[in-house]
């Protein structure tokens, strides 16, 4: 006789209509729970009869009411706890994002438009104008943001046609490196319209920003990331054949290389001719890992984008009849891309908080995403949002169904030497049993597995603790976070189930374990001061999430020494409230890859 498993269990979740609470829809995207463990169950309430009886018995146990619920354990993981966390905050995401991904050399790019997922039927993954991006290809045509125009299952394949893109991608077999990542948090794509203006720490873009804005993807104190700008820019420009050519480049990381005509790459027919050739060997240096460039070429002119941030250069070695013109790298300001967080945004500008250097819009792409979750500071924002979640007993063939879930809590331990880890703790309505699972493969449900991204660990993946938004010095050994939604059944007459779960105040507290070397903390506690925390995680593919509390009252900071041979520790515990500027107790910022394009 078979019995079930715990590492054959799995559970998924579907999200229900906010209009129809407890109803698990007919059709729908289904995901799967990344979990450590689940205590998802069935309750009742009883009462035992009072009734009197001469032989001293229970007349009766009767049951006035059941429910759902239960926690769900997890290690910290992009994409893969998003959705529980806007739930439980009655907020939604900026931007929509999945953090899918795949790769290796099942990836490819069949032509300029086509780009192919070998092997499996991925097309539930992609819509049209989704975008994605590409990553580990070696010609640098291949790697960048796309849009999606379609998606097509074809010959046992996938097959995502892109919009027209400048340059165009070519052909190229993915190998081990290759890349594809849901880039869905792209809020402004390849641009070439877009500077950067030092005196007023501003990114300017005529009308730009004016769809964003409407669609709420750019506000106040969103964290946003920037790619295109401050890189610099040099050219090789061909004015007839050249037969006796050298030029040497230097992106300032990696050994210069030099390239000569007729030895290191043919030189043709043409002005044209020989800047393909050029090109192409330069491209072979980038794949090899030589050189760190992106390179493109239009007739007879080479443009070279350095993508290190220190200084390179572009030599003309030799050139006896003058058939080149070199243009050295320039434009490179480091400080003009990466994260930012907006102070004021018009339909024109982005005014960022950190200093900017300045960039002229030299023709390059530039590319701004963002994706930004915040408990709603406007009333109409807030809407209760609830789930249906399947836990599958997969040996044994067997299923239970809970539908209304709301979340009443998250919380999130941040520990030295450990995996993140966190606790969702859930309230339903009715737990059904099925023989067959509810949401069955195909018909009318979509069925995604969990994003594949790397669990996050305390020590590698965790950036700096900030407070009011510069490094905090003062090394932590722990931090935890418990938020609260305040969650109540609500019962009536005639209903054994509820007949829905209230959501009462949010409330979000926190705890601090840091070694105690000076009165960074301390002072603050003692003058009850207003402070900003915030702390970041970032995996090994450069997915990056911002955890902001915009306003926090450290409410206790006991400092005093606990016994021989110890470190003397402050423990902090802090409670969150509503900060004026974004309206918010909570904010967090999320991004996929953000390896330079």
């Amino acid at each position: 006789m078979a019995f079930a498993d715990s590492n054959r269990v799995s559970l998924r979740y579907i999200i229900e209509s906010p209009s129809a609470w407890g109803v698990t829809p007919a059709s729908g995207v289904v995901r799967e729970i990344r979990l450590t463990s689940s205590s998802l169950a069935a309750s009742k309430e009883t009462v035992t009869s009072d009734e009197l009886r001469a032989d001293r018995m229970v007349s009766s146990v009767v049951e006035v009411s059941a429910m759902s619920g239960g926690d769900i354990n997890f290690e910290y993981s992009a994409g893969s706890q998003d959705d529980f966390l806007q739930q439980f905050v009655l907020g939604a995401w900026t931007r929509p994002m999945g953090f899918d991904q795949w790769r290796g050399n099942v990836l490819s790019w069949v032509d300029g438009t086509t780009f192919r997922i070998s092997g499996a039927d991925y097309t539930d993954y992609f819509t049209a104008d989704r975008r994605i991006k590409t990553e580990g290809f070696g010609d640098s045509r291949n790697n960048g943001y796309f849009e999606i125009a379609s998606v097509a299952f074809s010959g046992g394949n996938t097959n995502i046609t892109i919009d027209a893109a400048t340059p165009a991608p070519v052909a190229e077999a993915g190998g081990a490196n290759a890349r594809l990542f849901d880039a869905n948090d792209v809020i402004v794509l390849n641009s070439t319209g877009i500077s950067a203006v030092a005196s007023t720490n501003t990114i300017a873009g005529t009308g730009l920003f004016a769809a964003a804005r409407a669609a709420g993807q750019l506000n106040a104190g969103q964290k946003i990331f920037v790619n295109g700008l401050g890189y610099a820019v040099g050219s090789i420009l061909f004015d007839e054949v050249a037969t006796d050519v050298e030029i040497e480049i230097d992106d300032g990381v990696n050994t210069p290389i030099s390239y000569t005509a007729g030895v290191d790459y043919v030189v043709g027919a043409s002005a044209s001719d020989s800047a393909a050739a050029l090109a192409a060997a330069i491209r072979a240096s980038v794949a090899a890992d030589l050189l760190n460039l992106k390179v493109t070429v239009a007739t007879d002119t080479v443009t070279l984008v350095n993508l290190n941030s220190v200084a390179g250069s572009i030599t003309e070695v030799a050139d006896a009849d003058g058939n080149t013109t070199v243009t050295d790298f320039t434009g490179a300001s480091p400080t003009a891309r990466g994260f930012f967080t907006i102070l004021s945004v018009t339909d024109d500008a982005i005014v960022t908080v950190e200093d900017i250097t300045a960039d002229a819009a030299s023709g390059q792409p530039v590319t701004i995403k963002g994706s930004m979750l915040r408990n709603p500071g406007n009333v109409a924002a807030i809407v209760a949002q609830s789930m249906s979640v399947a836990t599958s007993f997969n040996d044994v063939d067997k299923h239970l169904l809970q539908d209304g879930l709301r979340n009443g809590s998250f919380s999130m331990e941040v520990a030295s030497g450990s995996i993140v880890t966190g606790t969702i703790s859930m309230q339903g309505r009715a737990t059904t049993s099925h023989s067959s699972t509810p949401f069955l493969e195909g018909g009318s449900y979509v069925n995604l597995q969990a994003p594949a991204t790397e669990v996050m660990n305390a020590t590698t993946n965790v950036g700096n603790l900030t407070k009011d938004g510069s490094a905090l010095a003062t090394a932590l050994q722990s931090i935890s976070l418990e938020g609260d939604a305040s969650l109540r059944n609500q019962m009536a007459v005639g209903s054994k189930f509820p007949r829905g779960i209230g959501t009462g105040r949010f409330s979000l507290t926190g705890t601090i374990q840091a070694y105690f070397e000076n009165f960074d903390l301390y002072d603050q506690f003692i003058a009850h001061e207003t402070v900003s925390l915030g702390f970041s995680f970032t995996d090994i593919d450069t997915n990056t999430y911002f955890w902001t509390l915009p306003a926090i009252k450290i409410t206790s900071d006991p400092v005093a020494p606990g016994g021989i041979d110890q470190d003397v520790m402050e423990q902090l515990e802090f409670t969150a409230f509503r900060d004026a500027a974004t309206a918010c107790m909570l904010q967090v910022d999320r991004f996929s890859s953000v390896v330079p394009v």
